[in-house]
C-alpha cells in the first residue's frame, strides 16, 4: 500500500498493525494535510473480523459524535475496494507511556495532562460515551503539550445497553492484553467482573493511569493476568508518596477516590476536572511565591485566550507580576502626568515646612497650657494650700492674675451663684477645666496642619507629592503574596509531617476485677511481664510510636501489615503468658481494634500528643470488639495481601463501619492423648 493512492488520500508510510487491523500515515491530496488511516483487516466469515468490524463501527461512532481538543478528530469513514477505513487526523508527539517511561512525571505536566483528558472524559460522559480503555498508551502528548485521547474501538454508546450473558463473559478472558473489554490492569472492578458499567469506569481507569504518572509504577500489575486480577478486586494500592515522597497530599487523596472499589465512591469526570484545576491552580500560586522565572506575554497575544493546542502552552507560561512605579505615577520628563496626580514638591523644602510647623504646634501647645494652669494655680493659692508668699511680685504671679482676674470677673458677672466654700472658689476650678477643654479644641486644626505637612515630607522622599495610584496596587499585591507565602509554608509543614499510619489498640479487660484480693507486689509483677510481652512483639513487627495507659495501649505503625501481625501475635500467644508467666489467678483477657490514615504527625512529636478520627476510631474498634478478638473496619481489610480468617461481624457498626473480626484458632485439649 505505500507509495500507492487510496481514494484521494497518498499512503506515505505504515504507522502501526496489530490483530484487527492496519494504521497508515497518508497525505490528503484534496487538503493537503497528513492523515492517519486506520484500515480492517478483511478476512470474511470469521468472527474475528465481524469483532473487528463491530469495534471498527463503534470507534467510529463513538468519536464522531464528540468534539474537544483533546479527542482525536475522525475526517472521514467509509469501504473502498471491500475495505473498511477510517480517517482520522494524524497527531504528533509521544504516548503518555513513553512519557512515563517508569519515571514519576513532573506535578506540573502532569496537572496539565490530566486537566486536558479529565476535561474530554466529561465532555464524553456527557454526550453518553463511555470509553472503557483508558491507558497511557490510549493518549497521545504532542510536542505543545496538548493531550488526546485515542482508540474508542471499545467505547460503550448509550444505545449499547445490553447484559452480558455468562458466554460473553467467558469470551471476554481469551486474550492477554484485552480481557472482559478493556485491559486487566487499567480495568475498573465492575467491568472486570463484566457488569454492565457507566461513567465511573473510566475514572477508574484514569486513577490508574494518575498513579502511574505520579508514582511511574501501576498499582495493580502482578506476574500474570489472574494476578493482577486478583490484585485489582481485593488490594488497595501503595500511598503514593510511599513510592514518590514529593508527590503533593491532595493528588494523592485525589487519585485514592478515583481508585476507589466501589463506583458511587469515585468522583464524576466534572468533579475530577474541577479537583485537578483547584490543585493546578495552587502550584502557580506556589510557583509565583517561590519566585519562579517568569516571562510576559508576548506582544500581540491576549491573555486568557487560546484554541486548539495552544490552550496547553497558556496553561504553561508563567504571569508576570509587574509593580507599578511611583515615578511613572506621578509623571517622569517627557510623558503627561496621570490622571488625580500633583506634581512634585522637593524633598528639601517639603521637610523645612514639615519641621517649622511642627515646632510651632509645640510651642503653641506649650503656651495654651499655661491658661488652665493658670487657673489652677489661682485656686490653690486662694485656698491656702500654697503659701501666697512664694509667689506674690514674681513675673509668674502676675502673668497668671493677668489671665485668671478678667475672666473670673466676666463669670461672677454672667453667673448669679458663689461657688466659695471655706476659702476654696470653686469658679477657678471650673473656668480651669473650661479652659483646658477649649484648649484641646483649638489644637485640633493645628494637629491636622502637622499631619498634611508630614505627609508631604514623607511623599516626597519617596519620589512622589502624594501617594501614588500605583501603590494600592502594590500594597494589595504585597499582601496577597504574603497570605500566599504563609499558605505555602504551612503546606510545606502538613505535607512533612502527613503520613499513611496504621494505629492498634490494645485493652486488658477487667483488670480492676484482676487485682481484687490479690497481693500487690504480684499484681506488680504480673503486669510488668505483661508489658514486656506485648513490648516484646511490638517491637518484633518494627512498632513506630507507642502509648501506654495503665491497663491499655494506643502504637503506630508504618503499614497495616505490622499492625495486623502485631495484633494476631498477641492474641495467638496469649495463653501461653496466661499458663506459666505470671501468678495472678485471673488470666488476662485482651481485646484489639486497628485502623488506618493519613495523619499529621511529625517525628517528633510523642504519641500521646496526637489526637486524630483516625486514632479514636481504631479505640473505638478495640472498645466494642468481642473478648480474645481483632476488629477492623473493611476498608482497613481492604489493604492486607490476604484476609483469611477474618469474618464479617453481623448487625454491628462502628462509627458507621462495618467491623470484620478475627479471632485465634483455638487447639483441640487433650488431641495428644487421644487414642
Amino acid at each position: 500500500m505505500i507509495g500507492k493512492n487510496f481514494g484521494t488520500y497518498k499512503i506515505e508510510s505504515k504507522i502501526g498493525e496489530g490483530g484487527m487491523g492496519v494504521v497508515y500515515r497518508a497525505l490528503d491530496s484534496e487538503l493537503d494535510r497528513p492523515v492517519a488511516i486506520k484500515m480492517v483487516l478483511s478476512t470474511p466469515g470469521t468472527t474475528a473480523n465481524d469483532e473487528s468490524v463491530a469495534r471498527f463501527m463503534r470507534e467510529a461512532k463513538a468519536a464522531s459524535r464528540l468534539q474537544h481538543p483533546s479527542i482525536m478528530t475522525i475526517y472521514q469513514f467509509g469501504v473502498e475496494d471491500n475495505t473498511r477505513y477510517l480517517v482520522m487526523e494524524f497527531i504528533e508527539g509521544k504516548t503518555l507511556k513513553r512519557i512515563i517511561n517508569f519515571q514519576p512525571v513532573p506535578i506540573v505536566q502532569l496537572c496539565e495532562i490530566a486537566v486536558q483528558v479529565a476535561d474530554a472524559l466529561t465532555v464524553a460522559h456527557e454526550k453518553g460515551v463511555i470509553h472503557r480503555d483508558m491507558k497511557a498508551e490510549n493518549i497521545m502528548v504532542t510536542p505543545r503539550g496538548q493531550a488526546k485521547i485515542l482508540d474508542f474501538g471499545l467505547a460503550k454508546l448509550n444505545e449499547e445497553s445490553i447484559a452480558p450473558t455468562d458466554e460473553t463473559v467467558v469470551d471476554m478472558y481469551k486474550t492477554q492484553l484485552g480481557t472482559v473489554l478493556g485491559t486487566v490492569s487499567h480495568m475498573s472492578p465492575e467491568q472486570a467482573m463484566g457488569h454492565d458499567v457507566d461513567g465511573k469506569t473510566d475514572i477508574f481507569s484514569f486513577g490508574v493511569v494518575l498513579y502511574e504518572m505520579a508514582t511511574g509504577q501501576s498499582p495493580f500489575v502482578g506476574p500474570s493476568p489472574q494476578a493482577t486480577l486478583a490484585r485489582l478486586l481485593n488490594q488497595k494500592q501503595k500511598p503514593i508518596s510511599a513510592l514518590n515522597p514529593v508527590a503533593l497530599p491532595e493528588l494523592e487523596r485525589l487519585i485514592d477516590q478515583c481508585l476507589e472499589k466501589e463506583a458511587q465512591n469515585r468522583p464524576s469526570a466534572k468533579e475530577l476536572t474541577a479537583a485537578l484545576k483547584k490543585i493546578q491552580a495552587s502550584l502557580s500560586a506556589k510557583d509565583l511565591v517561590a519566585g519562579a522565572p517568569q516571562s510576559s506575554y508576548p506582544s500581540g497575544s491576549s491573555i486568557g485566550s487560546s484554541s486548539g493546542s495552544g490552550s496547553s502552552s497558556a496553561l504553561r507560561a508563567p504571569v508576570q507580576v509587574v509593580p507599578v512605579s511611583s515615578s511613572r505615577i506621578v509623571g517622569t520628563p517627557g510623558s503627561s502626568p496621570s490622571v488625580g496626580t500633583t506634581e512634585a514638591v522637593p524633598q528639601g523644602q517639603a521637610r523645612a515646612i514639615y519641621k517649622a510647623i511642627k515646632i510651632s504646634r509645640v510651642l503653641f501647645s506649650l503656651l495654651t497650657l499655661t491658661v488652665p494652669l493658670s487657673f489652677f494655680l489661682y485656686f490653690m493659692v486662694s485656698g491656702g494650700l500654697v503659701r501666697a508668699q512664694i509667689v506674690e511680685g514674681t513675673a509668674l504671679w502676675r502673668y497668671v492674675n493677668a489671665i485668671v482676674l478678667p475672666l473670673l470677673a466676666v463669670a461672677e458677672n454672667v453667673f448669679t451663684i458663689r461657688p466659695v466654700v471655706n476659702g476654696w472658689n470653686f469658679m477657678l476650678a471650673g473656668l480651669g477645666i473650661v479652659a483646658f477643654g477649649v484648649r484641646q479644641l483649638v489644637l485640633l486644626p493645628v494637629d491636622k496642619l502637622e499631619h498634611w505637612a508630614k505627609t508631604r515630607a514623607v511623599q516626597s522622599k519617596a519620589g512622589g507629592a502624594k501617594a501614588p495610584i500605583g501603590s494600592v496596587q502594590e500594597r494589595v499585591s504585597n499582601q496577597r503574596l504574603a497570605m500566599l507565602r504563609e499558605y505555602s509554608e504551612a503546606q510545606k509543614i502538613l505535607h512533612q509531617g502527613k503520613r499513611h499510619l496504621a494505629f492498634l489498640s490494645i485493652d486488658v479487660i477487667g483488670s480492676t476485677k484482676m487485682k481484687v484480693g490479690e497481693d500487690k507486689l504480684v499484681v506488680e509483677h504480673a503486669f510488668t511481664e505483661y508489658k514486656k510481652f506485648v513490648d516484646r512483639i511490638l517491637k518484633t513487627n518494627k512498632v513506630w510510636k507507642v502509648a501506654w495507659t495503665p491497663d491499655g495501649i494506643m502504637c503506630a505503625f508504618l503499614s497495616c501489615e505490622d499492625a495486623t501481625k502485631a495484633a494476631q501475635t498477641v492474641l495467638a500467644e496469649l495463653p501461653w503468658f496466661n499458663e506459666g508467666v505470671h501468678q495472678l489467678r485471673a488470666p488476662f483477657d485482651v481485646r484489639c481494634g486497628i485502623n488506618t490514615g493519613e495523619v499529621i504527625f511529625p517525628e517528633e512529636k510523642a504519641m500521646e500528643e496526637i489526637s486524630d478520627e483516625v486514632v479514636d476510631v481504631a479505640g473505638h474498634m478495640q472498645k466494642y470488639a468481642n473478648h480474645q478478638t481483632l476488629w477492623m473496619a473493611k476498608e482497613v481489610l481492604a489493604e492486607l495481601t490476604s484476609a483469611d480468617g477474618f469474618v464479617q461481624v453481623a448487625d454491628k457498626l462502628v462509627d458507621g463501619r462495618t467491623p470484620f473480626e478475627w479471632r485465634p484458632k483455638l487447639e483441640a485439649k487433650g488431641a495428644a492423648s487421644t487414642p
